[in-house]
């Protein structure tokens, strides 16, 4: 079997590609990869926030991805009530009856806002907290505690001043 260059990594390790992002754009910094679930993307926001928190970083590259919707992956989701029996998951509707699987990417930079103030940039939002919390025990791994995400909601707002 004939070995695979390093360049083809990034498509079959994870942690592998925020190291190849930040070597192609010449980055220093934390680089590394998140994986909670549903909640990925905001924990990994979560992380790009603390970074420039703790002034470890003067800008973040922040994203999610999620391509891996094989055969393998639905076949694990199938095998729970998760999945929409319908298609239509209707996020947020008391009639929603599950998810669906899909495919998405979503990219943001961070900075501190005096930082983008000073320099120009242009501001489309402005991140006052980030509350985050595991539900602790529930009734299974797909359906979250409504006392964990309470938890969750309150933590933020008490950070954010609300």
């Amino acid at each position: 079997m004939k070995r695979k260059p390093a360049q083809d990594c990034p498509g079959e390790l994870a942690n592998v590609i925020a190291g190849r992002v930040a070597n192609a754009f010449d980055l220093g910094g934390a680089n590394f990869t998140v994986d909670a679930a549903c909640a990925s993307s905001l924990s990994a926001l979560a992380m790009g926030v603390s970074e420039l928190h703790l002034g470890d970083s003067d800008l973040a590259i922040v994203g999610g991805v999620e391509t891996f919707n094989d055969i393998f992956m639905y076949m694990c989701f199938s095998k729970t009530p998760a999945l929409s029996k319908t298609g239509d998951a209707k996020p947020f509707d008391a009639d929603s009856d599950g998810t669906i699987l899909g495919e998405g990417l979503g990219i943001v930079v961070l900075k501190r806002l005096a930082d983008a103030e000073r320099d120009g940039d242009r501001v489309y939002a402005v991140i006052k907290a980030i509350g985050s919390s595991s539900d602790g025990k529930g009734n299974a791994v797909y359906a979250p505690s409504a006392s964990g995400q309470v938890r969750c909601l309150n933590n933020a707002y008490e950070l954010a001043g609300v």
